[in-house]
């Protein structure tokens, strides 16, 4: 399959995300939570997609397969799969649930974009 069609998959994850995690937030309900669950099914769905693709640019580039900064961006999925939890407990809330979510998201993107390490 196409890389590219990967990385759409992986696009409608993150939105997906990110608004499942803002109704989750606002209020608890088992749409959102059904909604979280589909987002990071689809995330890792193009996530490794894309990582089985440009499995030999890696290996070129980085001298790894699994380079340092996808293994970061896995730790930041394993958070925000940790986010329902969060929210159902009442941990995080309001802006700070915002503050993490958004920084989350930015943090992984300046990984995907620059691949810093």
């Amino acid at each position: 399959m196409n890389p590219e069609i990967y990385k759409l998959i992986h696009y409608a994850g993150i939105f997906t995300l990110l608004f499942a995690l803002g109704s989750l937030f606002t209020k608890y309900n088992k749409a959102a939570v059904i909604g979280h669950g589909i987002a990071l099914l689809l995330l890792i769905l193009g996530g490794f997609g894309m990582q089985a693709k440009y499995k030999s640019v890696y290996v070129g580039q980085f001298g790894a397969t699994w380079p340092n900064w996808l293994i970061a961006k896995i730790v930041i999925w394993v958070i925000f799969g940790a986010m329902v939890a969060l929210a159902k407990k009442k941990k995080i809330q309001g802006p700070a649930a915002w503050i993490v979510c958004i920084g989350l998201a930015l943090a992984a993107a300046y990984l995907a974009k620059f691949k810093p390490f």
